[in-house]
């Protein structure tokens, strides 16, 4: 559909520029040109095309870009980037990185991080502030020589994207089990045994990859540098108590520094330049992500209706609709790039596939957070692995095929699609 052509343009310019500096030898080929600026003709392009007046198209650019989920997804950035930033000034990534080196062999080191993001994740229901909290303990991981900084901060994203799809509290879940009048119950035990799964494959391969011979060196830790992992564990506990995102960042980003005023050489002055280096490393995630909310608003208002129109005519199985529940959770995250708006999105779209298809709402709540999940999680232009590659100062791409995990989900999961298909057709010939 036509509607598609300003995501096209968007990719073309912005991996087009990435191929060409890389083709010509350029360091650091994807960092020349920035996705925003890539992303301006695409957005030119959708304001100027269809029937309605051009105004028209920019008040809808607008409302995109003024969505309560964009706007908090873009505060969340920055309050993100600033805990990183104090955090990290003051080591409390160091002493996390030195108290995992003192309890783990360095070949557990990997997956090692991998459980820890996904039982935080899922803890806390949120990936985000997974992201913010393991990246930089990963990245100060990675400089000690357990693994390559790119695989690591990609396990990292990987394990947050396993309890972004699994967590109680989390708003995929929320929002998929409501779109579709599901039993949360039911959807979370259908959608385990498949993670689970995924998960047991992911930490297996993992465990190979971790083929670190170095002697890392361990530091001794006392009592004071201790202190500095509270912010950390303040931000599962605040997760696990169901305070919101963005203040439980802020709360830990004030934490932080008390206890770096208190208790280390850390002035008041400092803390505030941290705080505001912190806001301007992710300026620019920001941008893209206020651009990338009004772009998928009018993307999907210019296609809607012959996305509807297209599934009231289909004539496909049971399990081709589930594939297409599948389908469209991915499409719709590539365009919108949240998971979370993804499914909102298309979940009247799936629940009326389910229903013309006599498909139980906990099964396609189960496929729109699974896909959704998975393919947000690989987004170069997602949230996570633009904080992710933010924070590790590398490129969202160069880390989209390491997350393992999320390739790992899809296709576990469409294996399990065919299977169920099987044993349904087993039973009616039974019947």
């Amino acid at each position: 559909m036509t509607a598609f052509v300003p995501l096209i343009i968007f990719l073309i310019l912005y991996l087009g520029s990435g191929a060409y500096f890389s083709f010509i030898g350029t360091d650091n080929p994807l960092h020349q040109v920035s996705p925003v600026i890539c992303l301006l003709p695409a957005l030119f392009f959708a304001v100027s095309r269809g029937t309605n007046k051009i105004q028209h198209n920019i008040d809808t650019v607008i409302e995109g870009m003024g969505d309560k989920n964009t706007l908090t997804m873009c505060l969340i950035f920055l309050f993100s980037g600033a805990f990183s930033a104090v955090t990290q000034s003051i080591g409390s990534a160091d002493t996390v990185a030195n108290l995992i080196l003192n309890f783990l062999p360095v070949r557990l080191l990997l997956p090692g991080v991998f459980l820890a993001s996904a039982f935080i994740s899922t803890a806390i229901g949120t990936s985000m502030g997974v992201v913010a909290l393991m990246v930089p303990i990963a990245v100060n991981l990675a400089k000690s020589g357990a693994f390559g900084l790119e695989i690591g901060t990609a396990t990292v994203v990987g394990g947050a994207a396993f309890g972004d799809n699994l967590s109680m509290i989390s708003d995929t879940t929320i929002a998929s089990v409501s779109s579709q009048g599901a039993s949360a119950k039911d959807k979370l035990k259908m959608n385990s045994k498949v993670a689970l799964i995924a998960s047991i494959i992911t930490l297996i391969y993992l465990v190979v990859a971790s083929n670190s011979t170095k002697i890392i060196s361990i530091s001794n830790l006392d009592y004071y540098s201790i202190i500095k992992i509270i912010p950390y564990i303040s931000l599962i506990i605040m997760g696990l108590l169901e305070v919101t995102t963005l203040v439980t960042i802020t709360v830990n980003i004030i934490i932080a520094g008390v206890l770096g005023i208190a208790f280390f050489d850390y002035a008041i002055v400092q803390l505030s330049h941290d705080i505001y280096d912190g806001f301007k490393k992710v300026n620019e995630i920001m941008i893209f992500a206020l651009f990338i909310g009004g772009l998928s608003h009018i993307m999907y208002k210019q296609g809607q209706k012959a996305l509807h129109k297209l599934i009231d005519e289909s004539n496909i199985t049971k399990t081709k609709a589930e594939f297409v529940i599948a389908g469209i959770a991915s499409m719709v995250t590539t365009l919108v790039a949240n998971n979370t708006i993804a499914i909102l999105l298309s979940g009247g779209i799936a629940k009326r596939l389910a229903q013309k298809h006599d498909i139980v709402p906990y099964r396609s709540a189960y496929l729109l957070d699974v896909f959704a999940c998975a393919t947000k999680g690989i987004l170069p232009y997602g949230s996570q692995l633009l904080l992710a590659g933010s924070i590790a100062s590398v490129s969202p791409v160069s880390l989209l095929t390491k997350v393992y995990y999320c390739f790992v989900l899809a296709a576990v999961t469409i294996g399990e699609i065919i299977i169920n298909s099987r044993k349904e057709k087993r039973y009616a010939a039974a019947t």
